[in-house]
């Protein structure tokens, strides 16, 4: 049985990756929010949600962590709408004060 100190250094690895998979994908949603301010698309798509949700869902391996991998995956949509809201906002006001 591995001790608390070596289960938590794993953690530790493990969020340190996450973190950078979290710049990649935010990276992504930057880039989502400059075509959507530049094409005047939807902040929300509700298709699109669902079927990323659906996706990930299916393909997770263990299901006993389905509950909170789909709060995860919530919280992760949440956030980068949140973002590409801020980023629209932000890039209108910027165009406003020309």
């Amino acid at each position: 049985m591995k001790s608390l100190d070596e289960i938590r250094n794993e953690i530790d690895a493990i969020d340190a990756q996450m973190r950078v998979l979290f710049e990649q994908r935010m990276d992504c949603i930057q880039a989502v929010a400059e075509y959507k301010y530049s094409n005047h698309g939807n902040i929300f798509d509700q298709s699109r949600e669902e079927k990323m949700l659906k996706k990930n869902l299916i393909q997770l391996q263990n299901k006993n962590y389905g509950k909170e991998y789909e709060r995860f995956l919530h919280e992760i949509l949440v956030s980068s709408k949140a973002y590409q809201k801020d980023w629209i906002q932000k890039k209108e006001n910027d165009e406003r004060g020309k």
